[in-house]
């Protein structure tokens, strides 16, 4: 099934048929990271702050919640095994064109970054501490209100 975010009424399949966003319900987030101990180090903090969260450690097991339940934003390292952050924003480009997209890097690459941008995502040094992470999280979900 293939949704789309709208800013105004929730989901939008692909048949026309709408799905609205239930008020009240916090934003969802899908983190990726091929280590384990890093997509736990970042959920933690973003459940905390009342965000419905959900890891995924390949690049296959986030196609596969992408389809199942499409978050808000999803934040995928650069490093997945033989895919990167990047290919799952372009997939979601495709399938989900107003989803909020953070690729994070061990360090500052122009050439990621410009990449990035033109998938309309952001590329950010990995945050280092939570109040990074929801600093960063806060921002995007300002600048791309769902």
């Amino acid at each position: 099934m293939w949704l789309q975010v709208s800013r105004r009424t929730g989901f939008n399949r692909r048949d026309g048929r709408r799905v609205a966003l239930t008020p009240g319900v916090s934003y969802s987030i899908l983190v990726v990271d091929e280590h384990p101990q890093e997509v736990a180090r970042l959920v933690q903090p973003l459940q905390s702050a009342g965000y419905r969260v959900t890891g995924a450690t390949t690049f296959e097991a986030a196609m596969q919640t992408l389809t199942e339940r499409p978050p808000h934003l999803l934040i995928a390292a650069e490093r997945l095994g033989l895919f990167n952050g990047l290919h799952l924003v372009v997939r979601c480009r495709v399938d989900y064109p107003d989803m909020a997209a953070i690729v994070t890097a061990g360090c500052k690459d122009p050439v990621l970054e410009a990449e990035a941008t033109t998938y309309g995502a952001s590329c950010v040094v990995a945050p280092q501490n939570s109040s990074e992470l929801l600093a960063l999280v806060s921002r995007t979900f300002a600048a791309r209100p769902m």
